[in-house]
């Protein structure tokens, strides 16, 4: 059972990431709002949505947020009516990126507006929230239910990395925004094990890495053909560790999200290898075996 003092300290952890998403969702919404037509329009990170449609994806989820918390709370977490889920993440992924063209098209000229209007809704429904609400069942189309704290470090997860996606088109040295960090750390053990897939190259057997941060305490990741393992000492001696890789906690984080060129970070120094080519090799695979959906 949850003591007071850890309740009141969630509180407080739960609390402070509310204020980063309306920090991040503040600071996206001056970014954009200065940027013309042709800016709005250039590629973003992400190889199906320009910067516009990125913008418009992150409405599209605070909107659907809003209403799926909403019926959370009042005990309600299923799918909402007509909702048919895809067969599989890639078919789901697919038909997310077309979905979200069409709605970013459908806005028009009022899509910044929108944007920065469905977040104050959110930060608003977020800041009602409190106590045993946290833990509501809410619906969510990949996961299927997730508690409403759970969907509080997921906003900020997806608007930190796609903030990224699009400063770094205006940006190549754009970072992810620092006091994200904590929380996007924090959910990288579940997004390795969602982004598995070893495709047609599956690991012999187990590979080890260590992620030595600079800014962080170190991070064991090991890799099986059958699954992804991710903690702290999780290798029994340097003798059993395939990888070591150094970076700060940015750099990895943006390796782990699969946003950074694994090339430019070596040959600039972001990313320093013990070991050789080898080495080298063995990250070059981890970035294909991570590659999401």
């Amino acid at each position: 059972m949850t003591s007071y003092n850890d309740a009141i300290i969630d509180e407080i952890t739960i609390r402070n990431e509310v204020d980063v998403i309306r920090e991040l969702a503040n600071g996206l919404h001056e970014f954009l709002v200065g940027k013309s037509d042709a800016d709005l329009g250039r590629q973003s990170a992400c190889d199906a949505w320009t910067v516009r449609d990125v913008a418009g994806h992150l409405t599209n989820r605070a909107e659907r947020q809003i209403a799926s918390m909403t019926r959370g709370r009042a005990g309600d977490s299923g799918a909402p009516d007509g909702f048919s889920a895809p067969s599989d993440n890639m078919a789901m992924s697919a038909a997310n990126a077309d979905a979200d063209v069409a709605y970013t098209q459908s806005m028009g000229d009022t899509l910044l507006p929108t944007f920065e209007q469905r977040y104050q809704e959110l930060s608003a429904l977020l800041d009602t929230f409190s106590g045993e609400e946290w833990h509501s069942p809410c619906w969510h189309p990949r996961r299927g239910t997730m508690t409403a704290r759970e969907y509080v470090s997921q906003r900020i997860q997806e608007l930190a990395v796609h903030d990224w996606d699009m400063r770094s088109a205006f940006d190549p040295n754009a970072g992810l925004y620092p006091d994200a960090e904590p929380v996007l750390l924090g959910m990288v053990p579940h997004w390795l094990r969602t982004a598995y897939n070893p495709s047609q190259e599956p690991p012999d057997g187990t590979v080890r890495y260590r992620f030595d941060l600079s800014d962080a305490p170190a991070l064991d990741v090991v890799v099986n053909p059958d699954g992804v393992e991710v903690g702290s000492d999780l290798h029994t001696g340097q003798d059993t560790i395939d990888a070591v890789v150094s970076s700060d906690t940015n750099t990895f984080l943006l390796l782990a999200y699969g946003r950074l060129q694994l090339d430019v970070a070596l040959v600039s120094g972001r990313i320093r290898l013990g070991g050789g080519g080898e080495t080298a090799a063995l990250l070059h695979r981890f970035t294909r075996w991570m590659a999401g959906f």
